[in-house]
């Protein structure tokens, strides 16, 4: 079965803890990360579909703006609805510090018990009880194979919304953590109910205008170095403005910009307002992708990472174009 990695990766003693705990409390809060994704979103959604099906209340909430582009997640409608009681248990999902839930880390820092999943290689660690896999190539990755071991049911929205998980965090099973475990996992999915074509439809095959205007300008505003091994581009405000689109509609333009063949490091700088810059981040080879965020607070995985800082679109741009040339010519990043 494919979920006995669980038996080898994770601590069972661990998860036998979190299984009391369920079987103890009655309220639970499961928080998405800030600008959630697919992985945090449908793995809490997921999640709480099973506490549910326990007999507890579990409520689903994530930091404001929700992503539209996630409005086709079963359960989508009902994140941020009900308000949670103040002593529910907090189970977040896929983010490994607490400042990576935005206005909701205050919740999370002062909830009676916090439970973490995760698979973030920059997991500091917080929570309670926390099972962090820095192997698995997404947090429903890690949903799905505790389900399985503790023999939970899982209907067809929980494996639409694990499915879409796994499926966009590695990249439509494209990416290189993509294993054999991963494709029989969406196989089993698949059995289990979850529409695969829509998901692939509504992940890769279903943007606006607005989006496809923004998304040309920034390839269109990308440059080259060091022999085409670094690309960059950057989203400003007056670009926004200019294709009528929002921040969010940014997702998918680091992709394209990595699809460069000699590429060892593509990053999209994304400014957010004047001292408030986001920088995405994904990396080939040698290069370590959350090393490049790590000074300026941010994180991921060794070839997908990002930070949000309070810097201007300019200061971040010298700092992470600095460390990513050091790091292509050898240096240290």
């Amino acid at each position: 079965m494919s979920w006995v990695r669980v038996v080898v990766k994770m601590e069972l003693d661990i998860l036998r803890r979190i299984r009391e705990l369920i079987g103890s409390h009655r309220d639970f809060l499961c928080v998405a990360h800030k600008d959630a994704d697919a992985d945090s979103l449908g793995s809490a959604l997921a999640f709480a579909d099973h506490l549910r099906g326990t007999g507890a209340r579990a409520y689903v909430w994530a930091p404001d703006p929700l992503p539209v582009n996630l409005a086709y997640l079963p359960g989508y409608q009902t994140v941020n609805r009900e308000e949670a009681p103040a002593d529910a248990v907090v189970i977040a999902f896929d983010a490994g510090s607490p400042s990576r839930f935005g206005n909701l880390a205050a919740r999370i820092e002062r909830a009676p018990f916090t439970i973490l999943f995760d698979h973030h290689a920059s997991n500091d660690g917080f929570g309670d009880l926390a099972i962090v896999d820095r192997e698995a190539a997404a947090t429903g990755v890690i949903i799905y194979d505790v389900l399985r071991l503790w023999g939970s049911d899982i209907g067809a929205d929980a494996a639409t919304n694990l499915y879409a998980a796994i499926f966009t965090d590695t990249g439509g099973f494209r990416h290189d953590n993509t294993s054999a475990h991963v494709l029989r996992l969406g196989a089993e999915l698949a059995d289990l109910g979850a529409d695969v074509a829509y998901v692939a439809l509504k992940s890769y095959k279903s943007r606006p205008q607005t989006t496809l205007r923004l998304q040309a300008a920034a390839c269109a505003a990308a440059r080259y170095e060091l022999d085409g091994r670094l690309t960059w581009s950057e989203v400003t405000q007056e670009m926004l403005a200019e294709a009528g689109a929002q921040m969010e509609e940014t997702e998918g333009i680091i992709d394209v910009l990595q699809s460069l063949d000699t590429m060892e490091c593509a990053l999209l700088f994304k400014q957010e307002g004047e001292r408030l810059t986001k920088v995405s981040v994904r990396t080939r080879g040698d290069l370590e992708a959350h090393s490049l965020v790590a000074e300026v607070g941010g994180g991921g995985h060794v070839r997908a990472a990002g930070a949000e800082v309070e810097m201007s679109l300019e200061e971040l741009e010298r700092v992470i174009l600095g460390r990513a040339r050091a790091a292509i010519l050898g240096g240290t990043a």
